[in-house]
């Protein structure tokens, strides 16, 4: 949680595993981990070249109150986000660090439990061949060993078919696409059937997508939340005041 733009981005070399993918999607048992793509989901997508300052930041609805539910559940929350942004020169790291640090405020803002517990990103361009750039697995690799967690005490929230693999590669059983950002374009340009939709049929689906069956596709962050915990309701008490973070703009981006 020690944010600093001064600290470099590190990228690792990884060896990318993939684990056995139960041919239906279950939340955990045990949720310890949650792996939040950023844009589209924690906040508004503003596309290309993505939010390059954070007056642009917007978030999607009851994103800080689904983030503070996780961290009263036990659960860590961490983004795994690729940001090429910063590899094409239109910003810099610490220009990313002070965006992430308004993320962490206005999630803070929603919601006082609302803090992340790491923030992973990767800021190389396509093509560079990066194993930490979705969607290849290494960040989630990453975040899977820091916190000490298996594939199936993970889950993993997305809008992008990019998002899917790099889950699906890095075995995180539980995935889950929601129509904010592009998941609602991927899908065909509707919205889920029902609170959640199990999507075992890759009909009509990009080829990319398909390949990363099964997963739930829901509305958004919020009853992706309700999904994984197994109702329709946060029951927690959410404190308007004393969080347990600071949001700020040295915060360490791994």
């Amino acid at each position: 949680k020690n944010l600093s733009p001064s600290t470099p981005i590190r990228c690792h070399r990884l060896r990318c595993s993939r684990r056995p993918i139960s041919p239906n999607p279950t939340p955990p048992h045990t949720l310890k981990l949650l792996l939040l793509d950023r844009d589209g989901v924690v906040n508004a997508d503003v596309g290309s070249p993505g939010v390059i300052r954070p007056s642009q930041l917007l978030l999607t609805p009851g994103a800080g109150r689904a983030v503070g539910r996780a961290q009263r559940d036990g659960c860590h929350v961490v983004l795994v986000t690729n940001q090429s942004c910063v590899g094409k020169g239109i910003i810099r790291e610490d220009e990313l660090g002070e965006i992430m640090a308004e993320v962490q405020r206005l999630l803070l803002e929603e919601d006082a439990d609302a803090s992340l517990d790491a923030i992973y990103a990767c800021t190389s361009v396509d093509g560079s061949g990066d194993p930490r750039m979705k969607p290849m697995p290494g960040m989630v690799l990453e975040a899977c060993r820091d916190f000490g967690v298996e594939g199936g005490e993970c889950a993993m929230v997305g809008d992008t078919a990019r998002d899917m693999q790099a889950a699906q590669a890095g075995g995180v059983e539980s995935r889950v696409l929601v129509s904010t950002g592009y998941g609602f374009s991927l899908m065909g340009d509707r919205l889920p059937s029902g609170k959640n939709e199990f999507i075992n049929s890759g009909k009509g689906m990009p080829p990319e997508l398909s390949s990363s069956l099964p997963f739930v596709y829901t509305e958004n962050l919020a009853s992706a939340l309700n999904w994984l915990f197994g109702d329709d309701a946060d029951t927690g008490t959410v404190h308007a005041s004393t969080p347990k973070g600071e949001a700020s703009a040295d915060q360490n981006i791994i």
